[in-house]
């Protein structure tokens, strides 16, 4: 969970890193013959709020068990409910990955940030999502063991081993030379489990946003994940 949080607070920061293509977890689905996307991380936890530091945009939090997690967030994250020592969070997180077919002449993919606030019965609510976006070519394909090497715009390579059957599917629709977008989603999204509030405008059931970068379009086939 904590590398999770620590990636998101560098996109934050405005430093986004290069998206490795290492797929595997939970298979979704496949769309067309061009198109796939896997569930890579889905998992919750309870956790108390130990310290709040503003300066450090820093929050320790203290789960069930007695773990520690460390919460870094950027100067670009803003406008989510605040959070005081003391109170109780329940936490849920989600990293998926997806890949498709570059379509000829499409701009290059940008990374995005997004934040949402709002209610759910009453309890305050927030959301980070992270979209981190890259371009790749492939260089290999070996169907057998389903590896595939590419090469990303920064000019570093990967290798990848595709141990989900949507990803292994895609596989087979590529060829030396294709151009690929790969997605990587990660998002936090945190409820204060003690406060209770009416908002004025009632979205009681739902969350309002309140983006801290331009709204991510729709990822491949559902958001954007790791081969190992």
């Amino acid at each position: 969970m904590q590398s999770l949080l620590s990636r998101l607070a560098s996109l934050a920061a405005g430093s986004v890193a290069v998206c490795t293509l290492s797929l595997g977890g939970v298979g979704l689905s496949t769309q067309a013959h061009a198109q796939a996307s896997v569930l890579l991380k889905h998992q919750s936890a309870q956790a108390v709020v130990e310290t709040v530091d503003h300066d450090a945009r820093e929050l320790l939090l203290r789960e069930a068990n007695g773990h520690l997690i460390t919460i870094e967030y950027g100067s670009s994250i803003r406008d989510l409910p605040r959070v005081n020592p003391g109170d109780k969070l329940s936490i849920s997180f989600v990293e998926t990955l997806g890949a498709d077919i570059a379509q000829p002449g499409s701009p290059l993919p940008e990374s995005t940030l997004t934040t949402a606030r709002g209610y759910v019965h009453g309890h305050p609510h927030g959301v980070i999502a992270s979209f981190r976006r890259e371009r790749a070519k492939v260089e290999t394909i070996d169907l057998p063991t389903h590896t595939i090497s590419f090469v990303t715009d920064d000019d570093t390579s990967h290798v990848a081993v595709l141990r989900t059957k949507a990803m292994r599917d895609f596989l087979s629709t590529l060829k030396v030379g294709d151009v690929i977008d790969i997605t990587r989603m990660e998002s936090i999204s945190y409820i204060i489990k003690n406060d209770t509030v009416t908002p004025q405008n009632p979205v009681a059931a739902g969350v309002q946003s309140d983006s801290a970068a331009p709204a991510a379009p729709a990822a491949p086939a559902a958001p954007a994940a790791p081969a190992q």
